[in-house]
């Protein structure tokens, strides 16, 4: 006899799980399906929420939607932790983009200067602050 879902999950990633898991939070039958879970997108990612440092000139939308995201994040791992009986490492540090040169070092400033103009804070850092934040950096 075959089985009747309410929703069908394509895909065990980060973004499946996650819709599944809140799809059964409201009382519908689940299935997952995905024949190599977590080796997608999931996979690749490093799982940071980094909207700032990825934000390119034509793309405020995307970085007022990310921000968001972003805001949203601390409940939304605090109701999976709660669920899960797990504790997420959520950190809060910000992100740290390194200048290779001086061509990198220009693009930097052009970033911390967009994003300044749009109100979000972009702070400069000597090659010895950012070893003292990151020691593995070379």
């Amino acid at each position: 006899m075959a089985h009747r879902f309410d929703v069908l999950v394509i895909g065990g990633g980060v973004v499946g799980l996650s819709v599944a898991w809140r799809t059964a939070r409201q009382g519908l039958s689940v299935a997952v399906v995905d024949p190599a879970p977590a080796s997608g997108a999931s996979h690749a990612a490093a799982g940071m929420l980094a909207p700032v440092s990825e934000v390119t000139y034509t793309e405020e939308p995307l970085l007022r939607l990310g921000l968001a995201s972003l805001a949203r994040w601390p409940a939304f791992a605090a109701e999976l932790a709660a669920d899960s009986g797990h504790t997420l490492d959520y950190r809060t540090d910000g992100t740290l983009d390194v200048a290779f040169g001086a061509d990198d070092l220009a693009v930097l400033d052009d970033l911390a200067a967009f994003v300044e103009k749009l109100g979000l804070p972009a702070e400069r850092l000597t090659g010895r602050e950012c070893r003292r934040l990151e020691p593995m950096l070379a």
